[in-house]
């Protein structure tokens, strides 16, 4: 431990290093981002950025060496392999996508274009999930038009709806398999898509 991090209780430097580790078993943030969660995560006036750094630099070192044991293809690579599928389909398709399931349907529609029929997406609390060896839950529906935007439509306001949605649903599930990754998913387009089980490695940001 360095002289910068002795001057900080060791509590807070414990609780800091495990969220550090956290963020980076996720794999989406850069090293600087990080820290700055770290920041945001406790209100300490003893913890500035040069602390945060001196945290979370050591962590991502260890990290990087892990990666060299990894598999050349992991079950995260497989993922995006079945999320590109799925965009060339016109399904929007959007991994650790914003914090929360409300703002994640709230903005996908941004994200589409005239070709979209559809979404699928998990969130940063999902990722941690899956980092933490849970399983990884998916959110998919259908689009519909609304004064020309593209709104999330869940399950159905309509029948056509309903089957719209459990449609993207299949095809989150074929594109998954077709990538080599287990699903749980009882077709009904009420229910989430649990990918499992699935090892989470995904290669920090270069």
């Amino acid at each position: 431990m360095t002289e910068i991090i002795l001057d900080l209780d060791p509590e807070l430097v414990r609780d800091a290093e495990e969220r550090a580790r956290e963020l980076i078993r996720c794999g989406f943030l850069e090293q600087d981002e990080v820290a700055e969660v770290l920041l945001d995560s406790f209100d300490d006036p003893g913890l500035d950025v040069e602390h945060a750094d001196e945290i979370v630099a050591p962590l991502w070192e260890a990290r990087l060496a892990e990666q060299e044991s990894w598999p050349e293809v992991t079950d995260v690579d497989r993922l995006a392999e079945a999320f590109d599928a799925l965009e060339a389909q016109g399904i929007v398709a959007e991994m650790d996508f914003t914090c929360c399931a409300r703002c994640g349907y709230a903005e996908i529609g941004a994200e589409a274009d005239e070709d979209s029929h559809g979404f699928v997406f998990f969130h940063e609390q999902d990722t941690e999930r899956a980092a933490a060896g849970q399983g990884l839950t998916l959110r998919y529906g259908a689009f519909r038009a609304a004064e020309g935007t593209e709104d999330a439509a869940g399950p159905g306001d309509s029948a056509a709806e309903t089957e719209e949605t459990a449609a993207v649903g299949r095809a989150v599930v074929a594109a998954l398999a077709k990538a080599g990754l287990r699903t749980q998913w009882d077709g009904s387009p009420d229910e989430v898509i649990l990918v499992t089980p699935l090892n989470w490695l995904n290669r920090l940001p270069e």
